[in-house]
C-alpha cells in the first residue's frame, strides 16, 4: 500500500540547502584554521588531522551553527511559509567560499 498523503515532500523540508551549506563551509574553514595555527603543520598534514577527535568536531561544529543567522533559517522555511519570509534579501555565501579557497591555498 502506498502513501499518498504527502505527494510533494520537498515543499515542507524546512532545512534549506544554504544553512547546509553554511555549516559546512564554516566547518572547513574552521577546520582549516586550526591546521594553519598548528606550527607543525607543514611537517606531517596527515598526523595533524588525525589528532581531532570526536570532541573538537562537536566544538567545531557548535562554533560553526552560532553565527548561522536567524534570516538564513528563517528563508529555510519559505517552501512551507512563503508569506513569512523576505524574499528580497539573501545570505552571502559566496564570500565564505573565497576565504575557505584562500586557506586551501595556504596549505
Amino acid at each position: 500500500m502506498e502513501n499518498d498523503s504527502n505527494p510533494h515532500p520537498a515543499l515542507i523540508q524546512p532545512m534549506g540547502q544554504n544553512v547546509i551549506q553554511n555549516i559546512k563551509l564554516g566547518y572547513c574553514k574552521l577546520l582549516l584554521t586550526n591546521i594553519l595555527i598548528d606550527p607543525v603543520h607543514n611537517e606531517n598534514l596527515v598526523k595533524t588531522l588525525k589528532n581531532v577527535n570526536l570532541k573538537d568536531a562537536v566544538l567545531n561544529l557548535a562554533n560553526c551553527w552560532a553565527p548561522v543567522s536567524t534570516l538564513l533559517i528563517n528563508k529555510s522555511w519559505k517552501n512551507l511559509l512563503p508569506n513569512f519570509i523576505d524574499s528580497e534579501v539573501e545570505e552571502n555565501v559566496q564570500t565564505e567560499e573565497i576565504q575557505l579557497a584562500s586557506l586551501i591555498n595556504q596549505l
